[in-house]
């Protein structure tokens, strides 16, 4: 097609920001798939990025221990560089989990039995829609309000355990009616993600829509699922 960017040609004047221009720009799927292979994997790791450290400042945020002491205290900096590689671990595993399980399952419903590696390079790109999510979830769970004597100080001079001051922290940060928003934007997001993912699967393998919905619907459901229960 005439509309096709050639996967060898590398524009002048390339920034990172670009290509996600051109790709909210394009007006096919083949279009979208010539500006992910041209750009390589480098905006994709930039989206896998930004997923990262919005998704480590969530948990930074929604932490227990530290809603319950405050967000500045002695330590905080460890904490939040914890939180940040913990975040990003979630990512990357969610990410290669996700995509790659797509990837496998079209790959094996596709007359080629290949597995397309842009499939990840699509996924560096959509993993972006979860970036607003994790910042509007930081804002809701800054908002929680913690109950006079909810602190492990306060408990240490009431005679109480760690472990039960843990598990009550727990319980508390988790029944809040934000978290329960953030859940369900999460689940929103999977679920964005998947109805995004189905034409570009059905491109990439070349495969009719009915196979490209069992190769995204089983995996989009199981991370709706996920984004309920964590």
């Amino acid at each position: 097609m005439s509309s096709m960017v050639n996967p060898d040609h590398q524009a002048s004047g390339w920034t990172v920001l670009r290509p996600w221009r051109e790709l909210l720009q394009a007006n096919d799927v083949e279009r979208m798939i010539g500006v992910v292979r041209q750009y390589g994997w480098l905006p994709a790791l930039f989206g896998l990025a930004l997923h990262s450290l919005s998704r480590g400042a969530f948990e930074y945020m929604s932490e227990p221990f530290i809603v319950t002491e405050g967000y500045i205290f002695s330590g905080w900096p460890a904490a939040l560089i914890i939180n940040v590689l913990f975040g990003t671990f979630v990512v990357l595993f969610s990410w290669f989990i996700y995509f790659g399980l797509i990837g496998v399952i079209a790959g094996y419903l596709s007359e080629d039995h290949v597995m397309e590696s842009d499939v990840f390079k699509f996924g560096g790109y959509l993993t972006v829609v979860f970036v607003p999510v994790f910042v509007l979830g930081s804002v809701l769970i800054s908002t929680v309000t913690v109950p006079d004597g909810a602190s492990a100080e306060a408990v240490a001079q009431n005679g109480g355990g760690t472990v039960e001051f843990a598990m009550s922290a727990y319980s508390f940060v988790y029944e809040t009616p934000q978290m329960h928003a953030v859940r369900a934007f999460k689940a929103a997001a999977w679920i964005l993600v998947g109805f995004l993912m189905l034409p570009i699967v059905q491109r990439l393998y070349e495969i009719d829509q009915k196979r490209s919905v069992a190769s995204v619907l089983p995996l989009t459901l199981g991370g709706v699922l996920t984004a309920f229960l964590f």
